[in-house]
């Protein structure tokens, strides 16, 4: 990779920081990463030394170059201004002006979310390609290209509040998601045919030593009936990429391996520890490559035609085109190929906590995650058996709950509790603690110490009656928002924080 400026690990390494306000000419673009990656406004720069080009020419190449490096933060930077003044013939003062599409509590709250997202899907003991394969079908599968969103499309708060965005919030994504699995990317920003002038977004990941493109946007086809996503821009070489892509190759590392060809024919795959599942593209019947066996060979598990692929608690689940286009799930060690239902499926999605077929007769069906349910009913067992904590009962007033903890001597856990069956278990300790619950075109929770809010190092849980929010238990599961389960009386919710669930129509 060529390029003028000195690289933001040298900069740090060497002891630089926000604190550093004067740099050479060659520092000023880790300079600026510094200040973006906190998100700051207003800052200043003294740039001490001979300029290699006028200093206009120098600040346009250090922006240009920014998404080189730590770009969920110099991307998230919408508009750029500054002046300058010649302070003596080798030192400039430049001021700078920054306007972010993101805000600190949303940054956080994506922070979380990624965190949350990688830790339900990602296990540690899978290889690079699996992790990587994993996150691209995560992305293509549970979000929408869509320029006309309430929020920025080009913010990843956007892309994963509203589930629709850009190009650059895909790849913002699968960038931050890499980098927290210490997998080696770049966020990409170059040409491509039919985008116009605007300019296009995706990746580069390294896995074994090879570089190779990855564009979940263009793998992103879920306007297609029957189809959600391809694999043909997944980790594709450098020659078949620039058929229909354009980049500054100076910028970014070559990418010359061909190994994984035999995967940009196929789409809507399922990856099962090592073995990937999918249509074949001839006879639509069910195949099976083993990631682990190279080269690749493919060999057909079943005689079935099939659509809509998903592993879900042991099993596979999919539409059987054989069949009716019924609902089947395959025992894939024993070959037990099972139908569940006598209804056509028009559609299967995944959500974190569940998997939602949909059928032609207008009807769903939700077959809830085991291992997370497990998870959720096991920490309500050991909530309703804990002893000695304090009672405090929780008002009712119409649609809002509200209620008041006050410890001064012992420090007690707690748990608020309402006539109406709305309980709130707290494990942390708190002198003070209220709670002020209510319903209004969702739910909104708020949860504060002394008038400031308060975020939980152990979840707390929050016990709610269905029939008080008709249809909460969907929008949950729509919007991904919290982890929680269902019963067929009460949804249980967990809280690390004062939350608000908007009712979508």
């Amino acid at each position: 990779m060529k390029t003028y400026f000195e690289s933001y690990k040298q900069y740090k390494r060497k002891g630089n920081s926000i604190k550093t306000t004067t740099v050479t000419a060659k520092q000023l673009l880790p300079a600026l990463i510094a200040h973006m990656e906190r998100m700051d406004r207003q800052f200043t720069l003294h740039i001490n030394g001979q300029l290699p080009m006028p200093i206009d020419a120098l600040i346009q190449e250090a922006f240009d170059q920014c998404h080189l490096e730590q770009p969920f933060y110099t991307q998230h930077c919408e508009k750029r201004s500054y002046k300058y003044r010649q302070l003596t013939k080798n030192r400039i003062k430049v001021e700078f002006t920054l306007r972010y599409r993101m805000a600190r509590q949303e940054e956080k709250w994506m922070l979380d979310e990624i965190e949350a997202i990688l830790k339900n899907r990602i296990d540690p003991d899978m290889s690079t390609l699996q992790k990587v394969f994993t996150v691209h079908d995560y992305i293509a599968r549970t979000y929408s290209y869509e320029r006309h969103t309430e929020g920025s499309p080009f913010a990843v708060y956007t892309f994963m509040n509203e589930k629709h965005g850009v190009c650059m919030a895909y790849a913002l994504l699968f960038e931050k998601m890499m980098e927290a699995l210490e997998i080696p990317c770049y966020y990409v920003i170059g040409k491509a045919a039919g985008e116009g002038t605007e300019g296009h977004a995706w990746n580069m990941v390294q896995i074994e030593d090879q570089w190779y493109h990855v564009d979940v946007t263009w793998d992103d086809i879920g306007s297609i009936p029957g189809r959600e996503v391809r694999y043909r821009y997944f980790l594709v070489a450098d020659e078949k990429m620039r058929i229909d892509h354009e980049w500054n190759e100076n910028h970014y590392p070559m990418c010359t391996s061909k190994k994984f060809e035999a995967f940009h024919r196929l789409y809507d795959g399922c990856l099962v520890n090592t073995s990937f599942y999918y249509a074949n593209p001839r006879n639509g019947y069910l195949y099976e490559i083993n990631f682990a066996d190279y080269p690749f060979q493919a060999k057909q598990k079943l005689a079935v035609k099939f659509q809509f692929c998903f592993y879900v608690n042991g099993l596979l689940y999919f539409r059987n085109d054989s069949h009716n286009g019924y609902l089947y799930q395959l025992e894939l060690d024993a070959e037990e190929l099972t139908q569940l239902s006598a209804e056509q499926v028009l559609q299967i999605y995944e959500t974190e906590k569940t998997l939602e077929v949909l059928y032609a007769n207008q009807t769903a069906e939700r077959i809830q995650k085991l291992i997370l349910a497990d998870n959720v009913i096991e920490n309500s067992f050991q909530v309703e058996a804990a002893e000695n904590r304090l009672q405090v009962p929780l008002n009712a007033f119409g649609d809002s709950w509200v209620a008041s903890a006050d410890q001064q001597d012992k420090c007690q856990p707690i748990v608020f509790k309402s006539a109406d069956g709305v309980e709130l278990t707290v494990d942390d300790h708190y002198k003070q603690l209220t709670v002020d619950l209510y319903i209004h075109r969702g739910l909104h929770i708020q949860l504060t110490s002394n008038r400031k809010n308060v975020e939980f190092k152990q979840p707390a849980q929050l016990k709610l009656p269905i029939v008080l929010i008709p249809g909460l238990e969907q929008q949950l599961s729509k919007q991904n928002a919290l982890d929680y389960f269902a019963d067929e009386q009460f949804i249980y919710i967990k809280l690390y924080k004062s939350v608000t669930i908007q009712l979508k129509k």
